[in-house]
């Protein structure tokens, strides 16, 4: 049924209205008005929210996660401003370093000297509250405090002076032992890439040993730093905590203070030291205690580490140090390589611009250096120049020797082993990007040979392990030949304070004497030539022995030390004779000769043997390698083979000096490598590695205990050369089991048969006097 309305103006009557029927209008006008309703409310609530919101932030300056992207990025970039400015007023880095009074002269001293002063900032030492002398250290005595261990109290109000005193001052605070090194550089740099407006606690995480297990109070999720490689604190970790030092100290679980200094940041800070695998090696300590970093310092661990932990003797401290300083010295070598090779190529690139004619004013040493690493540098002209290859597996084959086939020596072996270990750095340098590491196995074989002007070239056969530790996890062995270039860098010219010495600085020779009164004969001939005739400022001690036979030289032997005596009377140069009754020891007899000289006149000792000749350049060596209280010279001795192997001639002893004495070639002779009893040292400095040991009778082995001594302390450096001009006379080598010791007995043995003749002479004597079966 329809609606019929009236007619309207104009008497039209309109049934249908847009399609509808007009008896539906209302309905269908409610249901729109609760849409537009609701749109409204939505666009309202929008609006209000977000005016209510930005009221907020105005109020209480925090950056709400759902803000706008402009809103946001303006609050963002407001905040970051007002954070770097105030980074930007301070300094990197505070290190404080806890020591006890009984360690600022050796430990603090040695930090101080070493990497303490090359700290991106500051550092304090902090010690007890005494009124000890600091060697003018920047120490801090904190009061109340004592060098009680474990250093608890020492530690946490260490933190609260730090934060008191340059809490706004610095961006980070380190807490240091005095007995870690702080490579500073490294460290530096990687400070420079955290944030340190955020709060962290940086250094090896640990939970304590196995046997501690559940007794520190930890929960499973809990840590701290170790304390012994150091912890480093930002600024805001540092202000959280130190204001609550006096309440972590009430409230102590354990003795370590490590481990309650890790629950005082986390209680106040909310964060736990640094959960990463990666930070053993940053901040490295070593399980081996006081013998840490004692022995060769050539490890990936020294090489890796940011700091090293510990450093129990102050000496150690500074031997890593120069240590270190001399891997910095390499690699500012290597950049200088890598900068004129840069000159040699853009040098290069101007020649092709500006004609073949054109040359720099100065080129240096650009020829050379400046060259690109290459196995094809060196360029012979003819074969004679052609450089040949030694063979390097389990020994070394090579044509540079007599033997062939010989064992790898300290020196090749340790260059190898660095080579190996740039090579591995170098691969592994971004393998944290790539997800995976390659370690090395076995050096399978290789290959090497030296050109002195360019530098040593490799090639190594590696066999290293492939291991991947991200997406599909594997491990698998790889073999890689890898062609490699140790280039030499420029040649360096220095001043050396140690060639300065005294050229008229007398020296007391000490010669231990039982017989031989021909070899003597020849000594004072040779002596009477090199020192007498000249006026040398010389004295000899003869430490005389009887020979316990029945044709004692002695009193013949005292015969030529008296004529001797009246033919240098008033004269400087001075020959006394000391006689003693019991049986030959070199070591005594080199112990009575010291003693003959006085404590206050720190007499120059040259301990020398009579089968010695010698010419006026040793006195000149002697002088100018002996350094009171730094150096001690033992010369390397040219030592004569056995002349009747060059001559058909038998040994005879003769008093003269022969001619050819000082000729030196590989049929006459070889040089003493191992022989150490001609030695020139200052009575100081022998007192200082303890003097002769008397305890040794008989021929050899105090020569060694000496010369082991002597490189084993750290006051004192050897100097050790070849002496052309002093040489050691054939004479037969008798090696009484009766009076030796079995070890003296194996040395005299090995002396003897390499005082024969050369390999070749040998090899030679052999078959001219062997006839073979069917030869």
């Amino acid at each position: 049924m329809f609606y019929k309305p009236r007619p309207g103006p104009g008497g039209s009557h309109n049934g249908v209205v847009s399609g509808f029927h007009i008896k539906s209008f209302p309905r269908v006008w409610n249901r729109w008005a609760v849409v537009v309703k609701f749109f409204l409310g939505l666009i309202i609530g929008i609006v209000l929210a977000s005016q209510l919101q930005l009221l907020l932030i105005s109020s209480s300056g925090c950056v709400p996660y759902k803000l706008s992207p402009v809103h946001r990025r303006l609050k963002v970039n407001n905040i970051q401003e007002r954070t770097d400015n105030e980074t930007r007023n301070r300094q990197l880095l505070l290190v404080g370093v806890m020591t006890a009074d009984k360690y600022i002269a050796t430990r603090a001293k040695a930090v101080y000297e070493t990497w303490g002063t090359r700290v991106p900032g500051k550092l304090v030492f902090f010690t007890s509250d005494s009124q000890n002398a600091t060697d003018d250290l920047p120490v801090v005595r904190l009061k109340g405090v004592d060098d009680s261990y474990p250093p608890q109290k020492k530690s946490f109000m260490m933190l609260k002076y730090m934060y008191e005193n340059y809490g706004d001052k610095f961006e980070w605070f380190m807490r240091a032992d005095d007995d870690v090194f702080v490579k500073t550089e490294r460290l530096e740099l990687f400070l420079r890439n955290i944030n340190s407006s955020q709060p962290r606690f940086i250094g090896q995480a640990g939970k304590g040993i196995a046997e501690e297990f559940g007794l520190l109070s930890l929960e499973y999720d809990e840590n701290y730093c170790m304390g012994g490689p150091g912890m480093i604190f930002s600024h805001v970790t540092l202000s959280r905590v130190a204001p609550h030092v006096k309440d972590c100290l009430k409230n102590l679980y354990t003795t370590h203070e490590d481990v309650e200094l890790g629950r005082c940041v986390q209680k106040f800070a909310g964060i736990p030291c640094t959960w990463s695998y990666e930070m053993q090696n940053i901040f490295h300590h070593s399980s081996s205690g006081r013998t840490a970093f004692t022995g060769p310092l050539k490890s990936r661990e020294v090489h890796r580490a940011i700091t090293l932990h510990p450093i129990k003797e102050h000496a150690h401290m500074y031997r890593l140090n120069n240590f270190l300083q001399g891997v910095s010295i390499r690699e500012k070598i290597h950049e200088g390589l890598k900068i004129r090779r840069e000159m040699a190529s853009s040098i290069e690139q101007l020649r092709k611009r500006l004609g073949p004619s054109w040359e720099p004013s100065d080129l240096n040493d650009l020829q050379t250096l400046g060259l690109a690493p290459s196995l094809n540098k060196f360029v012979p002209q003819d074969e004679s120049e052609i450089l040949t290859w030694n063979f390097l597996a389990r020994s070394v084959d090579s044509t540079e020797t007599v033997n062939p086939r010989r064992a790898i020596d300290a020196p090749l072996r340790e260059g190898v082993e660095d080579v190996i270990r740039e090579v591995m750095e170098g691969i592994n340098a971004i393998s944290k990007e790539r997800g995976r590491v390659i370690d090395f196995k076995e050096l399978l074989y290789g290959y090497y040979r030296v050109n002195p002007r360019l530098g040593v070239d490799y090639i190594l056969d590696l066999l290293l392990v492939y291991k991947k530790y991200r997406g599909r996890k594997m491990i698998f062995p790889v073999r890689r030949h890898a062609y490699l270039q140790q280039a030499f860098g420029p040649l360096q010219f220095r001043r050396s304070p140690l060639v300065a010495y005294e050229s008229s600085n007398r020296i007391h020779f000490v010669l231990p004497l039982s017989g031989r009164l021909a070899i003597f004969q020849r000594f004072m001939n040779n002596f009477q030539r090199v020192c007498v005739e000249p006026d040398e400022n010389v004295r000899l001690v003869i430490v005389l022995y009887p020979t316990m036979e029945n044709d004692d030289p002695c009193d013949e032997i005292k015969s030529i030390v008296l004529a001797f005596q009246r033919r240098i009377r008033g004269r400087k140069l001075q020959v006394d004779l000391i006689e003693r009754q019991e049986a030959f020891a070199r070591a005594a007899a080199l112990e009575t000769g010291k003693s003959s000289c006085q404590p206050e006149d720190d007499c120059l000792l040259a301990f020398i043997d009579v089968d010695m000749v010698f010419t006026e350049k040793t006195l000149h060596h002697i002088r100018s390698h002996t350094i009171r209280g730094r150096q001690v010279y033992f010369p390397i001795v040219f030592s004569q083979f056995d002349p009747s192997f060059r001559a058909p001639l038998t040994y005879s002893v003769d008093s003269e000096i022969p001619d050819d004495v000082f000729e030196i070639d590989d049929d006459r002779g070889y040089w003493r490598f191992y022989g150490f009893g001609i030695v020139s040292v200052y009575r100081s400095d022998l007192e200082k590695v303890g003097g002769m040991n008397t305890s040794i009778h008989g021929w050899g082995q105090e020569d060694v205990d000496l010369y082991d001594r002597t490189v084993a302390h750290t006051d004192l450096a050897v100097f050790r050369a070849p002496d052309p001009a002093l040489v050691h006379v054939f004479h037969p080598i008798a090696c009484d089991g009766s009076k030796l010791t079995d070890k003296q007995k194996k040395m005299c043995v090995g002396t003897r048969a390499g005082t024969y003749a050369s390999q070749q002479r040998l090899a030679r004597y052999w078959i001219d006097n062997h006839s073979y079966a069917g030869g």
